[in-house]
């Protein structure tokens, strides 16, 4: 989930880039067409920025290369091409109202750039902005103090506004990650971060054990004393779960009456000694009606970790759901390690 948010960061990036360079460049051309700049190189530096603007938005297009640290670069240059226009550009009045693009560079960089390169760059706006129009403004008291007040407002506004959308986006994804009765992971969060967790075990050697397991004679449970009680063993177990488990272990309810254990482990007995933990922890609980588990586990081969993502995944719940099959066919109350 976490690579999804982070392509989204990086499309959203990209198309603002292409939103804003291409007018931009449109903008700078008939600039440096009709305008008068002194000294007269400037106009020709101009064209330049127009062909960069292009430049970077083609990049943004056709590219993945519009990250964070292009991003800084782009802004960067596009400081260093208004400050250029500002001083140069005849007459001085319009010089002044250059300075005032450097209001929207740094609104951008504080919603695109991480919050201290956008500090950095909203100091330096700040700074180029004032010395334009101290050296361009016939009152450069006044013009000074309304380009400071509006880019202090609009800053801490834009910082502000950012920093409460992360909070609603990480709470969203916390929710869409979780189930909603018991608090453990769901399966989608299973899907995306389990595969990762088998690959980086296998490049180090080690492997991840999977423990499914199924409350025995639910349905006899939820028939008897009603979908209410039925809740509390599922909250029930997943407690369980919590307390028996390493704090790097990932519980999951994959659905229904199923519950998911992976945790990294050297050897299948690792596994066998976490699985009976967990049954007899639930075994022993003091509650009515009484419950048991029985739980199916399988570990990781080699050959997995060079399985496409999702296939690694699905053959690992293969093997522990035909382990779970043998358990609950044994006589429930049991643990089967594949």
């Amino acid at each position: 989930m976490k690579l999804f948010v982070g392509q989204r960061v990086r499309a959203i990036r990209s198309l603002s880039l292409q939103l804003i360079f291409v007018p931009g460049a449109a903008f700078l051309a008939v600039l440096a067409s009709t305008a008068d700049f002194n000294p007269g190189w400037a106009r020709y530096v101009t064209f330049v920025g127009v062909a960069a603007g292009l430049v970077v938005a083609a990049i943004a297009r056709f590219t993945r290369l519009a990250n964070s640290r292009f991003t800084t670069r782009v802004v960067v240059a596009t400081m260093a091409l208004t400050t250029l226009i500002g001083l140069s550009i005849q007459p001085s009045a319009i010089g002044v109202l250059t300075a005032f693009v450097f209001l929207g560079i740094a609104v951008g960089s504080a919603a695109f750039l991480r919050l201290r390169t956008a500090t950095f760059v909203s100091a330096g706006c700040t700074l180029l902005g004032l010395i334009v129009i101290l050296c361009r403004s016939s009152i450069p008291v006044v013009a000074a103090t309304i380009f400071l007040a509006l880019m202090t407002i609009t800053s801490i506004v834009v910082i502000v506004l950012r920093q409460s959308l992360q909070a609603a986006r990480d709470e969203a994804i916390a929710l869409s990650l979780t189930d909603s009765l018991t608090g453990l992971a769901n399966r989608r969060s299973m899907e995306a971060n389990i595969p990762v967790m088998i690959a980086l075990a296998e490049r180090t050697g080690q492997h991840v054990g999977c423990l499914l397991l199924d409350i025995d004679l639910f349905k006899v449970v939820n028939d008897t004393h009603g979908h209410e009680t039925g809740d509390e063993v599922l909250k029930t177990v997943a407690g369980v779960l919590r307390n028996t488990t390493r704090e790097s272990d990932v519980c999951v309810r994959i659905g229904g009456d199923e519950f998911c254990v992976f945790t990294v482990v050297t050897t299948r007995d690792d596994l066998q000694r976490i699985a009976e933990r967990v049954r007899v922890a639930i075994a022993g609980l003091p509650s009515t009606p009484h419950l048991t588990v029985s739980v199916g586990g399988a570990v990781t081969q080699p050959e997995m970790g060079r399985m496409h993502a999702a296939d690694g995944l699905d053959e690992l719940l293969r093997q522990a759901d035909s382990a779970l099959y043998l358990a609950k066919a044994g006589g429930r109350n049991l643990v089967k390690i594949g």
